[in-house]
């Protein structure tokens, strides 16, 4: 691109979940390591994740151009929502979900005014915008810009090549029970059944979020330029090319992202949890802990925390377990976790470690004492997974998680299923109102849990297998970014059409 304008990709990822805004700023830093000038937009409460992100894994850019990253207030006092409440995690009840929506056009508004005529925006006019899947409005003012838009949807080519079967075949609407299989038949050969219950909410309009943003995200998604997907061409076995051939649009695979750079283990720049983490994985033996996550959004009534935990606390393995929204669990179960485990203040010999709120994941998974991964399927965790070679025990919760398990399971052959059949209530999935103030009984008891451990960590031939073809997906997913890889092209060929 010597002696040209360098293409200036503006990536606005949808602030739902910081399991969006990771991959999307990954993505803005593989674009700028190809030599393009990024500019990342999103809210002052998220500004930090992303710059922190930036400053520790981006490399000075071919031309020297690299990254921006522009904060613009997010309007949310002025749909109610009180201050700082910039993602979903962070909402009160399902009640504040469409007032998050609402405030989102706002949001969308201001981007436009500021992407049309706000004089704080690099020199370079905007040759292509890639917004996250909720951000619809991003097609209007790429439309005014007159460059093209890309949409990221955070799911994985066959989560996505499943969605579009389901909108225009309807299947799960000929079934009587909303836990009856059936079949979604989008790779030949590989059977991929799940009931109504398991999917994606785009299928379930009774939701917090209402069927006005839902059928926006679909119209959003139809109406787009192409499709931006954190994947590699060689994992889905062909599931990108088979969603680009059915919707007639343009599905760039350019993952795994979390492989744009190294994570840092320097001890001076880790968390105090990071350090923790590593140094208790320093003492254990190769291949011998179960590292158990349910991702950033992922969190289980009490009653089912404790089955799990029981079952943790009762393996003959160690276990890493990263525990979200603990501080919102009964004291009894907070008790418990510092009766029996290595928990923050508890007892300092236990062989279960608990982390509260993160943890390292990617460094984690690469660490030679991990054996397994006891996951909640989402997208992000499972690319992460694969990069590793690391083979799952799957455990989904809502969203397209259940989709994503049939592919580990069923056609990666990368995982044992613990076996859950329905999703896990969420912030999206309640009712607008607070809901039912009933318990939640636990669906997985602990004998169950304790089952599909011993199948993950196993070093029988079943297991070996997995772990084959998981070492396997980890040398592809390294080959996939590497100069003349696929999802190295793909990147290279997003940057020069602009050119």
């Amino acid at each position: 691109m010597e002696g040209t304008t360098k293409p200036h990709l503006v990536l606005i990822p949808w602030q739902g979940s910081i399991s969006h805004i990771i991959p999307m700023t990954d993505i803005g830093i593989l674009l700028a390591s190809h030599g393009a000038a990024v500019t990342i937009i999103t809210t002052p409460a998220n500004a930090p994740v992303v710059q922190s992100r930036v400053d520790d894994r981006a490399t000075p850019p071919r031309g020297g151009v690299g990254i921006t990253v522009t904060a613009i207030p997010f309007p949310g006092a002025e749909a109610g929502l009180p201050e700082g409440r910039e993602r979903l995690d962070l909402l009160r009840s399902p009640a504040d979900v469409p007032r998050f929506f609402a405030a989102n056009k706002r949001f969308g508004e201001a981007v436009a005014r500021h992407c049309l005529g706000g004089a704080s925006m690099p020199p370079c006019r905007p040759t292509c915008i890639v917004a996250g899947m909720c951000h619809s409005w991003a097609l209007g003012l790429a439309r005014e810009l007159g460059v093209p838009c890309y949409i990221f949807h955070g799911f994985g080519a066959f989560a996505l090549l499943c969605i579009e079967h389901l909108f225009k075949h309807r299947p799960h609407e000929a079934v009587a029970s909303p836990d009856e299989p059936f079949d979604v038949p989008v790779l030949p050969s590989f059977e991929c059944r799940v009931s109504r219950r398991q999917l994606p909410p785009h299928f379930s309009p009774s939701t917090s979020m209402g069927g006005g943003p839902l059928q926006e995200i679909r119209d959003f998604d139809v109406a787009v330029d192409g499709v931006v997907v954190n994947t590699f061409e060689e994992l889905e076995h062909g599931s990108a090319a088979l969603l680009a051939a059915a919707t007639g649009r343009k599905v760039l695979a350019v993952g795994p992202v979390s492989l744009s750079h190294s994570p840092s283990l320097d001890p001076e720049t880790m968390s105090e949890d990071a350090r923790r983490c590593m140094a208790w994985l320093d003492t254990k033996a190769s291949r011998s802990v179960a590292y158990v996550s349910f991702g950033s959004a992922g969190c289980m009534p009490p009653a089912q925390v404790m089955q799990l935990g029981m079952a943790l606390v009762s393996c003959p393995w160690p276990v890493l377990w990263v525990v979200k929204g603990a501080d919102s669990l009964p004291d009894d179960v907070n008790k418990w976790l510092r009766e029996n485990t290595d928990d923050a203040d508890g007892v300092a010999d236990t062989k279960c470690l608990v982390v509260r709120g993160w943890a390292p994941q990617v460094a984690i998974l690469a660490h030679p004492a991990v054996g397994g991964f006891l996951t909640h399927c989402g997208w992000g965790s499972t690319l992460e997974a694969v990069a590793a070679g690391m083979p799952m025990a799957t455990w989904p919760l809502f969203a397209e998680q259940f989709i994503n398990e049939r592919l580990i399971v069923d056609v990666l052959g990368v995982g044992v299923s613990v076996g859950v059949t329905k999703p896990t209530e969420n912030i999206l999935s309640a009712s607008k109102t607070d809901g039912s103030k009933a318990e939640a009984e636990a669906e997985v008891g602990m004998e169950q849990v304790m089952k599909a451990l011993e199948r993950l960590m196993d070093q029988g031939a079943e297991a070996e297998e997995r772990r084959r073809k998981a070492q396997e997906l980890k040398a592809k997913a390294k080959g996939a970014l590497e100069e003349g890889g696929s999802s190295y092209v793909n990147l290279e060929n997003l940057i020069q059409s602009f050119v």
